[in-house]
């Protein structure tokens, strides 16, 4: 049964040509006061019927309204409670509407949705682009794929009186693995163009972070503590995305009585909260000279921060529930109103000093000083900043080409 469409006017036709019936045994039926069904998808009726062509055998129904933008399909012609819009610049044809097994694909959509949908356009209230839908009859299920899984729930069944059958389940997974294997390749161009559109805007991102840290390392001496650690958390927010606000100098609770107001108040998306403390690049990090038993060892402005940092993860924990409620008044106007502050086992990131100068001898050692407080504080140089930056650079430069 032969199936096109065509728009005239402010009408959508479904011009049908059926193979082995004559129109006029279409006709006598639609004059009966009975809808004629199509391909198990369209259902139409003797007032949807638009012209009659005996010489061709063809009849032409209308089953859409067309607008200025906007192709809407007749729910009742598809037997859809929900309605289905088309952008005029689709060229419309039987696959649009008829998967496989004469499944109406409108149909499935439909079930499945709890508002109206735009498919292709760009329409104001939200659309499904026009490769998204493509991409969907794709990889609407074939003959092979339902007569696999028909074998596979058979086997299910009774595979316990007859085991043999037990093969008609793996052969249904092999070929699910197969589709899915595939998923990547056969994406939508659509999506595609916006993944590499957000790669090329995270490039460019990545490059202005590494550009404005090498002018603010070259210039540091002459940068106000405030000022270099305002910019420095800049930087930061973009390679820790997980967090949606930092605040500066949150009164915490202290436990010795000294209200204590850490560099940044760091809350993820979930309303947990970490610390964040900024020192400059000037900081001394190791002995200038193998100590105890030729080992580099932490000066004091490294102890000093790691330990300050401790203290406020201590006060938090300590603070509890009463600190939860308190965070919630001072945090009001940086935080939606669905994210509240929470206080689990805060971490801290530690970042100060430079590593550019170390021997292999003293890239060890500070390794182990870091990794003797991970489970407390993140703990990196500038050097390990600029490193993970030029990585990431380098990363997605990769995926652009």
């Amino acid at each position: 049964m032969g199936i096109s469409f065509e728009r005239q006017n402010s009408e959508l036709l479904l011009i049908l040509s059926p193979e082995r019936l004559e129109v006029t045994d279409i006709i006598d039926t639609l004059n009966s006061g009975k809808p004629w069904h199509i391909s198990r998808c369209f259902s139409v009726e003797k007032m949807h019927l638009r012209h009659i062509d005996y010489d061709n055998n063809e009849l032409q129904f209308c089953v859409g309204t067309v607008d200025v933008k906007y192709t809407l399909i007749n729910c009742d012609v598809l037997g859809i409670k929900h309605k289905i819009y088309f952008s005029n610049d689709i060229k419309l044809n039987k696959r649009h509407f008829v998967a496989y097994r004469n499944i109406s694909i409108l149909s499935k959509i439909d079930s499945i949705l709890d508002s109206d949908v735009y498919i292709g356009g760009n329409h104001v209230d939200g659309h499904l682009p026009i490769d998204t839908f493509e991409f969907l009859i794709k990889k609407f299920p074939k003959t092979a794929e339902l007569n696999h899984y028909a074998n596979a729930r058979i086997s299910t069944i009774v595979k316990e009186h007859f085991p043999a059958t037990e093969q008609y389940e793996l052969q249904f997974d092999k070929y699910i693995q197969r589709q899915d294997s595939s998923l990547v390749s056969m994406s939508p161009a659509s999506s595609q163009k916006f993944y590499k559109d957000n790669i090329q805007v995270e490039f460019h991102q990545f490059q202005s972070m590494r550009k404005e840290l090498a002018e603010l390392l070259d210039r540091a001496d002459s940068v106000s503590e405030q000022v270099w650690q305002e910019a420095i958390h800049g930087i930061l927010q973009l390679l820790y995305p997980k967090y949606i606000a930092g605040i500066r100098e949150v009164v915490i609770k202290g436990v010795d009585r000294h209200d204590k107001r850490p560099d940044f108040l760091l809350v993820d998306a979930n309303g947990y909260i970490d610390i964040l403390e900024i020192k400059k690049p000037s900081v001394q990090l190791l002995t200038r000279q193998s100590s105890y038993r030729n080992n580099y060892v932490p000066v004091r402005e490294l102890a000093g921060a790691i330990q300050q940092i401790e203290k406020y993860i201590y006060c938090l924990n300590a603070w509890g529930n009463t600190g939860e409620d308190t965070l919630k008044k001072q945090l009001s106007s940086f935080l939606p109103d669905s994210v509240l502050p929470k206080i689990v086992n805060p971490q801290g990131i530690l970042l100060l000093g430079r590593s550019n100068q170390f021997t292999r001898q003293q890239r060890d050692d500070f390794e182990l000083i870091k990794r003797q407080y991970k489970h407390i504080a993140e703990i990196m140089t500038y050097d390990d900043l600029v490193q993970r930056i030029d990585n990431i650079i380098a990363s997605l430069s990769l995926h652009l080409k």
